[in-house]
């Protein structure tokens, strides 16, 4: 597909006001029931298993929807795949506020979830067209930008939703949104449409050829194991999880999330630019989010296993997996330069499918492994015991040891396209 040719102008407004969309995604990914999982809880009396399932409901679709978000950027233009994604983004956004009807929660987080899905993948098919070489460092930019949301989405969501409500907030955040895809689609109406290209096709040999090539498979291995189960915990789990077995106060819990999401969105922009200082080298930065996935579950387990209460130990191995999880313009852009140029949004989409397949797997697990021991009730809100956590966390520690294992496997590519098989 050739470059898009736009007035400079135009493409800083379009590009910002996609970044600007994809920071309300990062919000809505981490708002329930990460941020608000006592809140939920109370609401409508549920049990653990339960409250992840909202979280595996967003993950499962906005996993699904990867397996063609991809490949239609490749086709039709990542703009384009915003302009319609966008509509069922903005209508789950506002509809989240519901807090009187569980299936109306249910069904606005799978069109959330859906919406979301179509933001990531078209922003970086759309800064691939524009920037070149220098595409890591825009990527890095869009992800630093991108992540801040869901750095809002911990202590100052948390904060607002103790004084205003439940409902108040994520009315705001759902009608802000509108606002932002109102002005990306002012912006898309001021450039011509590119052309189709049709050499891409949506069907499952597409999808299925990217895995023919063996480093795809390990890099696909290593980032998605990596990223998913990072943020299955900071999304779903992490702050019940210190509130329950670091006996941390909510404000306390979020605020570690607040400063650990804080580190995955720099962290973005960091390795990126360690990369470009090293000789654009890029198997060393995916060989530390293979094995930092590791090592911080590995921290997490050890306080579960040894009955070790203080945070610190915890709070360390989530800061771990905060800078080994979010490798994104790093690993884009490996797979860009170890696949054909028209290939490069299918791979992507089944990478991401893949992460969040393990991000909507382990928040689904998580619950139902929880709910195997039994809890305590305290003013409506159950505390789980240690057991349930060390059973979770026995889990991603496996994760961890495979996806070290997978990044012994990449090649490097020192800033070059090259074959691989």
């Amino acid at each position: 597909m050739k470059a898009l040719t736009r007035p400079k102008t135009s493409v800083v407004l379009l590009l910002l006001s996609g970044t600007l969309i994809y920071y309300f995604a990062n919000l809505q990914k981490v708002l329930v029931p990460g941020a608000t999982f006592n809140e939920i809880q109370q609401l409508f009396s549920l049990d653990a298993a339960s409250v992840t399932k909202l979280g595996a409901v967003f993950m499962f679709i906005y996993a699904g929807a990867q397996l063609f978000v991809g490949v239609l950027a490749d086709r039709y233009s990542g703009a384009k795949v915003i302009i319609f994604g966008g509509i069922a983004f903005v209508i789950g956004s506002i509809f989240s506020a519901c807090d009187y009807s569980l299936n109306i929660l249910y069904a606005s987080r799978f069109l959330t979830g859906l919406g979301a899905a179509t933001i990531y993948l078209s922003m970086v098919k759309e800064i691939s067209l524009v920037t070149g070489k220098a595409m890591p460092m825009y990527l890095g930019i869009m992800t630093l930008i991108g992540y801040s949301g869901a750095i809002t989405g911990a202590a100052p969501f948390i904060s607002g939703v103790k004084h205003f409500g439940y409902q108040k907030m994520m009315f705001s955040a759902g009608m802000a949104t509108l606002m932002i895809y109102l002005i990306f689609v002012i912006c898309f109406k001021k450039n011509p449409a590119p052309a189709v290209c049709k050499d891409v096709k949506l069907n499952i040999t597409t999808l299925l050829s990217v895995l023919k090539i063996r480093h795809n498979v390990m890099l696909i291995l290593t980032l998605g194991l990596s990223f998913g189960s990072y943020f299955a915990l900071q999304s779903i789990l992490a702050k019940k999880f210190l509130e329950d077995f670091c006996q941390l106060s909510s404000k306390s819990a979020g605020l570690v999330m607040t400063v650990t999401m804080t580190i995955a969105a720099v962290n973005g922009f960091v390795v990126a630019s360690i990369s470009r200082v090293c000789g654009n080298r890029r198997r060393p930065v995916m060989l530390f989010c293979g094995w930092g996935c590791f090592t911080g579950m590995l921290m997490i387990f050890s306080a579960v296993l040894f009955n070790i209460r203080s945070p610190w130990l915890v709070i360390a191995g989530i800061v771990i997996l905060s800078f080994a999880g979010n490798v994104a313009p790093i690993s884009a852009t490996f797979y860009k330069e170890t696949n054909e140029p028209n290939k490069f949004g299918t791979v992507l989409s089944v990478s991401n499918f893949f992460a969040y397949i393990i991000t909507a797997g382990m928040g689904s697990v998580s619950g139902k492994l929880m709910d195997l021991f039994p809890c305590q009730e305290i003013n409506g809100i159950y505390i789980y015991s240690r057991n349930s956590y060390l059973l979770v966390f026995a889990v991603f520690l496996g994760i961890g040891i495979i996806s070290g294992t997978t990044s012994l496997f990449l090649r490097e590519t020192y800033g070059k396209n090259i074959s691989v098989k």
